[in-house]
């Protein structure tokens, strides 16, 4: 029989769900037509593409974002007019002027390019204006985005959509850890950084109450993706929850991902991920004769999906289990988590394109 899930034991994992995937920049605008369609757009601003390499006597620069622009409803029709402003640092507008009018997703690139001025000096810039090489959409404090649409039942108009939040100083990539012969390996990878101070490494026993365990230095800013590593030989011998956080130089702390790792061994991969499906595979074992779920929750914290998983093999105290699961969810950021009877024992970050 599938036991019941411990859901107020849970209550602090779905809350780090939101914290790790709510903090990003997004900005989303519906309009409906009088004709009864609906355009549903969602813009988010990534990089800073600057006009050069060499910012001596300042530069001019335009923004990379991703796109995905949807019709939906009787008598969709493709619109006359579907274009973006993102505005950033001092309400410099960098304006979008070719977004399909079908729909669909992609990146795209800013047309206007706005110039960033130096104040006299070489390579010297004045707050809030920042050097070329680290300019990015958090410190370009690009967190304001225009839509300017037209079309059948649509007349001209312009629409401030929802304020984007500020982006995660990392862009964080993985959490992972394993048990090795000298302690709990953990490895987590960014792909950039930006005014990046430390990382934090906290440890718990129970997934509530947790102590900081260890800190280790961050890259500051940083283009280029990296892979880090720290060893924790003192929690070998018990199950441990682990917590990684990220510290601004100004202080802030953002947390970024959870892991577990139990006494026992415990395997577990979901692969594709990204997935363009939302068919994924999932590899896991474990030594509990306890039963084993699946439980994928969206960006609110809500299961979407939930399955019992299937032994495939034993092997000792070692059981394995391997299974293909159509998640039947539309595209979006996923948590999947794995419980062994009452006990939450992993989670990953899921992409469905």
């Amino acid at each position: 029989m599938r036991k019941r899930l411990e859901l107020a034991r849970l209550g602090f994992l779905v809350s780090l769900f939101f914290i790790i995937f709510l903090n990003r920049a997004n900005a989303q605008c519906s309009v409906t037509s009088t004709n009864g369609y609906t355009v549903n757009v969602s813009i988010v601003p990534k990089t800073i593409v600057v006009s050069t390499t060499d910012c001596m006597w300042g530069y001019n620069y335009n923004v990379r974002f991703d796109y995905n622009i949807s019709i939906t409803g009787p008598n969709a029709a493709a619109q006359y007019t579907l274009q973006a402003r993102i505005y950033c640092v001092n309400g410099q507008m960098n304006g979008a002027y070719s977004l399909p009018l079908g729909g669909g997703s992609g990146s795209a690139v800013t047309t206007t390019n706005p110039s960033v001025p130096h104040n006299g000096t070489a390579y010297g810039y004045n707050s809030p204006y920042v050097s070329c090489t680290n300019a990015n959409v958090s410190t370009m404090q690009c967190n304001a985005i225009d839509l300017i649409i037209q079309g059948p039942g649509i007349p001209y108009q312009v629409i401030q959509c929802n304020s984007v939040i500020s982006p995660m100083p990392v862009e964080f990539l993985y959490f992972d850890g394993e048990k090795k012969e000298n302690g709990n390996l953990l490895t987590w990878a960014v792909e950039s950084e930006s005014r990046n101070d430390y990382f934090t490494i906290e440890t718990s026993t129970d997934g509530t109450t947790w102590k900081e365990f260890a800190q280790v230095k961050g890259a500051g800013n940083s283009t280029e993706a990296k892979t880090y590593e720290f060893l924790d030989s003192k929690n070998a011998n018990e199950s441990t929850y682990y917590k990684l956080s990220q510290t601004d130089l100004d202080g802030t702390r953002n947390e970024l991902a959870l892991k577990f790792i139990p006494v026992n061994d415990f395997e577990f991969r979901v692969y594709p991920n990204p997935t363009a499906d939302g068919k994924i595979h999932i590899d896991f074992s474990n030594t509990s004769n306890d039963a084993s779920f699946v439980v994928v929750r969206n960006e609110l914290g809500q299961a979407v999906f939930q399955t019992e998983l299937e032994s495939i093999a034993k092997s000792g105290k070692k059981t394995f289990y391997s299974s293909d699961l159509d998640l039947g969810q539309p595209a979006g950021v996923y948590l999947v988590e794995v419980h062994s009877g009452n006990q939450l024992v992993e989670r990953s970050k899921l992409v469905i394109r």
